[in-house]
Parts: C-alpha cells; structure tokens; sequence
C-alpha cells in the first residue's frame, strides 16, 4: 500500500481526497478530535486493504451526497459488510452533474469557471439542504465518527466541510485552506480513468477547458458565503433551518472539540 506524506490524507492506496479533519483549530485554542470526521470523494477504487482500514476506523456514518446514477456508476461497497449506517438521497437537480457545464457546442474555461461560481453562488445551499440537514442530525445525535463524501470530494462535500468548520468556530482562512487542499489530492481524470464517471467529457475538453471543474478555487467557496448573506440571511439562520441553533452548536463543539 501506498503511504501518501500528507497528514491529513489517509494512507490509502484506492482512497480519492480521503482526509481526516481532526487538528484543525477553533478561535477558542481547542482542537478538532482526529478521526471523528472524514471528507472524500468516490470510494469505488478503494482496495480491499483501504476497506479493511476504513473498517478499523469505528466510522459509525456516511453520508453520501451523489446523485443515484454517480452512486450506481462509482458504488461504495465497504459499508454494509463493515456494518456502517450508509445515506444517501435520489434527487433531481444540475449540482453535481458534470454533463450540464458542458452543453454548447463550444466551450470556454472562463464560462467552465462561472458556471461553477453559479453553481456554489445558487444551487449547492439549496439542492443539498436535506443532505445537509441529515448529516447534522447524525453528528447531533452522537452518531460519530462520520463521514461524507460526493463524486470528487470538493463541491458538495467542500460546502458541507465549510458549513461544518463554521459551526465549530474554525477560522475562515482554515476553512479555505481545508477547501483549497482539494488541489492537492483530487484528479479529475483519475476518477474518470476508473472507467465509470462520465468520461465522455475527457474525449472532447482538452485540459485547460477541464480545469476551472476539478479546481477548488477560492471564488467558489467565497460565493457560496456570499450567498448565505444575501439569500439566506445570514449563515446562522441557514443553519438555524438545518436543525443547528445555538444549543446544537454548543453541543457539536462539545462532541467534536478538545
């Protein structure tokens, strides 16, 4: 098995964007409690090692927030025979497929690029409420540690590890850096090199054009804030609708912190 050097990933050889979010600090000095909260992407490359090693884990839950055809084409297998609460959800919606950026006949990575500031600026908040207001109620309901994921472990998950970090009173520049990471351990065309993700879209986008899609870029996360402000009022009101008050909040620190 392939050892990968970065802390925060976990060493595993079949694993996509796999990381641990314990370490991070809070504003108040405490930390987040290592192994009790994941971010991936697809999990269908793990081998049987990397299942063993997730298994080892204790994970109590995950959440997957894919659409059913990217879960039927990218299954996660590991769960059941490790005996983990898996969810996931059916709905319809543009968030996540990767088709609906790409369907003029041309293409540019500058329309690439605001169609996913759109996308984080109105959809993701909206399209994955219940996604998000599920994985709040297993973490309030002790149901740790959790992990959740979509296809590429950076849009829905990177908006859920934001939501997360906030509740938990993580400074912004860490809740960016934590998204900007993706950078670091996603390939887009890895994913579609499996053979089951949408790869029609490598025979006809060249590099530059796919870029704007696999990149975590700092605008994206910034307009899914700015949005909270000016749709939702406020990003404690948002949360307020998923369940997370100011008692929830005090509780998730209490679980989650140390």
């Amino acid at each position: 098995m392939t050892v990968l050097a970065a802390p925060r990933l976990l060493p595993l050889e079949g694993g996509l964007n796999l990381r641990d979010l314990g370490g991070y600090a809070a504003k108040d000095g405490r930390r987040i409690k290592s192994a009790m909260l994941f971010r991936s992407g697809a999990m269908s490359m793990l081998t049987e090692a990397d299942e063993r090693h997730l298994a080892s884990l204790g994970i109590a839950t995950v959440c997957d927030f894919r659409r059913r055809n990217e879960r039927e084409a990218d299954p996660t297998r590991w769960c059941e025979p490790a005996g983990v609460h898996y969810w996931a959800r059916d709905y319809s919606s543009s968030t996540g497929i990767l088709g609906e950026i790409f369907r003029a006949d041309m293409i540019t990575a500058d329309q690439v690029r605001d169609a996913m500031i759109a996308l984080y600026r109105r959809e993701i908040l909206v399209d994955h409420a219940p996604s998000y207001q599920y994985m709040f109620e297993r973490l309030l309901g002790g149901h740790i540690p959790l992990l959740f994921n979509c296809s590429a472990g950076k849009d829905r998950t990177g908006v859920a590890a934001a939501l997360i970090l906030t509740v938990l009173d993580v400074p912004y520049q860490t809740i960016l850096e934590d998204y900007l990471d993706t950078n670091k351990y996603f390939d887009l065309r890895r994913l579609f090199r499996a053979g089951r993700s949408e790869n029609r879209l490598l025979e006809t986008c060249d590099a530059e054009t796919l870029a704007p899609l696999a990149a975590a870029d700092a605008d994206y996360l910034a307009a899914m804030f700015e949005s909270l402000d000016r749709d939702h009022g406020g990003i404690d009101r948002y949360l307020a609708a998923l369940g997370v008050d100011a008692a929830a909040k005090e509780r998730l620190q209490g679980l989650l912190l140390e």
